[in-house]
């Protein structure tokens, strides 16, 4: 992999060069989120950070509770792991960022969908291989993250599936992939070349 570029427009941060406080978030993202399980290359070669990863430690107190609210919902979601990636590539399909299209399309395909529903859902199209409360999910998260605003037939379609608590879960998963996309989108930040 070349690393020349892949911060985007940040340059890496070589782990050697980084003061305490990024230092720490460092630790606890290479040991924790980005540790050897990763189904996604998060890193240099040398080390550095690739992704949303690299940009949280050029400001690692919000960087730090960034994660903290990614952990936190990941912890507590009542959603299952295949409803996340469908709400996860839905907000990409809407943001488009290079870097979170290539990461969860891993991810989804780990956790089971099939390369013609991860391209379905990479941009944004209905797929008729979705459950009903993927279905449900995904429309939901499409209106709110292209339109801003949930029609009143997707909202009660995804409380149907998910309840009260599983709309929260979902608008709190959407705003927390809105924010990196967000990030990644601000920094121009590319995928890596595998």
């Amino acid at each position: 992999m070349d690393a020349p570029g892949l911060g985007g427009r940040l340059p890496l941060l070589p782990p050697a060069s980084l003061g305490p406080e990024a230092r720490a978030l460092y630790d606890r993202l290479a040991g924790g989120r980005l540790g050897s399980a990763s189904p996604f290359t998060s890193r240099t070669e040398a080390g550095e950070l690739i992704g949303p990863f690299n940009a949280l430690l050029y400001a690692p107190t919000i960087g730090g509770g960034f994660i903290d609210f990614h952990e936190a919902e990941e912890q507590a979601t009542p959603l299952s792991k295949q409803v996340r990636e469908v709400v996860i590539l839905s907000v990409d399909a809407v943001c488009r960022s290079a870097y979170e299209l290539y990461a969860h399309r891993t991810v989804a395909a780990g956790v089971g969908f099939t390369p013609e529903i991860i391209a379905a859902l990479a941009t944004g199209e209905p797929h008729d291989g979705l459950a009903d409360d993927e279905r449900a999910a995904q429309r939901f998260t499409l209106e709110l993250t292209r339109d801003r605003a949930v029609s009143d037939a997707a909202y009660a379609s995804a409380e149907a599936a998910f309840g009260r608590e599983g709309l929260i879960a979902l608008a709190f998963l959407a705003a927390a992939y809105g924010g990196t996309c967000t990030i990644l989108n601000a920094f121009a930040v590319p995928a890596p070349s595998e």
